[in-house]
C-alpha cells in the first residue's frame, strides 16, 4: 500500500515538474527553424547555484552571456554551461552564438552541442513517470485483489448461518 502511494506520488510529481528539457528542445528547434534571432553573445561572468549530485548538493558555476537585441537593447542570461570550478568555464570576454525569441523569454547558446544535450535530456528520465505509474497500478491491483479475496469468505459465512 505504501509503495502504491509512493508510486502515485512519483507519477504526480513528475507531471508537475513537466518535461522542461523536452520543451526546451522543441523551443530551440522552433527558434532555429526561423522564429529566432541569431546574435553573438559575450561571456560576462558567472553565477553560482546549487545542484544535486548523487547524495549531496554541490555548488556549480554557470556562465552568464550578454548580447545585443535587435531593438538596440541588451539582454543577458545564465546558460546551462556549468562547472564545479569557475576556472573551467569559458573565459570572460569570450563569445558564443546565441539565439533568442524576440517576442518571448527563450534564449539559448546556438550550438549543436546544446541541441544534442536537450534532445538527450528530454528522453533521459521517462522511467520516473512511467515507473511511478506502474508501481501505483500494480499496488492498486494488489489492493483490489486482497479486498476481493476477503469478500467471498464473508458472504459464505453469512450464507452458512455463521455470523448471525
Amino acid at each position: 500500500m505504501v509503495l502504491g502511494l509512493l508510486g502515485a506520488l512519483v507519477f504526480w510529481l513528475s507531471g508537475l515538474t513537466g518535461n522542461t528539457a523536452g520543451e526546451d528542445a522543441e523551443e530551440l528547434a522552433r527558434l532555429r527553424a526561423g522564429d529566432g534571432v541569431q546574435v553573438t553573445g559575450t561571456m560576462t561572468g558567472s553565477r553560482e547555484r546549487q545542484q544535486a549530485s548523487r547524495r549531496t548538493m554541490v555548488t556549480v558555476h554557470c556562465a552568464v552571456y550578454t548580447f545585443a537585441t535587435r531593438d538596440a537593447g541588451s539582454s543577458s542570461f545564465t546558460s546551462d554551461v556549468c562547472a564545479r570550478d569557475a576556472a573551467d568555464l569559458p573565459a570572460t570576454g569570450s563569445t558564443a552564438p546565441v539565439i533568442y525569441d524576440p517576442d518571448g523569454w527563450s534564449r539559448f547558446l546556438d550550438t549543436d552541442d546544446t541541441a544534442e544535450r536537450l534532445d538527450r535530456d528530454a528522453h533521459a528520465h521517462p522511467w520516473y513517470r512511467w515507473g511511478g505509474l506502474a508501481l501505483a497500478v500494480a499496488c492498486a491491483a494488489l489492493l483490489v485483489r486482497r479486498l476481493l479475496s476477503r469478500l467471498p469468505r464473508s458472504r459464505a459465512g453469512v450464507r452458512d448461518g455463521i455470523g448471525r
